[in-house]
């Protein structure tokens, strides 16, 4: 590809749309827009995206397509999110970074480091310093580079049943409410 590559820079909330186009992309990739896909997510994301992005509770790092005016090549977002203070976190603020995806016909520049890069310095800005995200295989190198490494802690994930096959009369779930904290 003949175009020069731009550096991220911090997304608008005139950037909505694509950053929900390349949301859509990256799911795609990882298989999480099976069947049937959930219809209103897309209309979830952007207002989401609109209030986080106005408001400060997300950030935002984008680059631009060097040819299309508008479009967009790669982003990620950064979350501000609350959880029960701690020693680290004394005002339970934490970061996420999400939505990570660069179109292929762009991987390979830097881009993602980049953008994660940006990021960690969008989150010190506001005063955070404990950063979570998940990662692909393809990813992950990306993310150990910058200093990323495993909890000390595994993580665990419940999904309920409008997520999960699980949930159903007969549960763990259900057996432990039944009987007293015990599955």
């Amino acid at each position: 590809m003949a175009a020069e590559t731009r550096a991220p820079r911090l997304a608008t909330t005139a950037d909505v749309d694509e950053l929900v186009r390349l949301r859509a992309l990256m799911m795609g990739m990882l298989g999480e827009l099976g069947e049937p896909p959930e219809p209103t997510w897309r209309d979830a994301c952007t207002a989401f995206l609109h209030d986080a992005l106005a408001t400060g509770d997300a950030g935002a790092l984008v680059v631009d397509d060097p040819i299309v005016p508008g479009r967009l090549v790669a982003c990620g977002v950064g979350t501000v999110t609350r959880r029960l203070p701690g020693p680290r976190t004394p005002d339970g603020r934490y970061g996420y970074i999400a939505s990570m995806v660069t179109e292929a016909a762009w991987q390979g520049r830097g881009l993602a480091t980049a953008i994660v890069a940006g990021l960690l310095h969008w989150f010190r800005d506001q005063g955070i310093d404990k950063v979570d995200l998940h990662a692909t295989a393809h990813g992950e190198p990306i993310y150990r580079a910058l200093g990323f490494a495993e909890g000390a802690f595994p993580e665990l994930r419940w999904r309920g049943p409008s997520t999960a096959r699980s949930g159903t009369p007969g549960s763990s779930l259900d057996r432990a409410v039944k009987y007293g904290g015990r599955p």
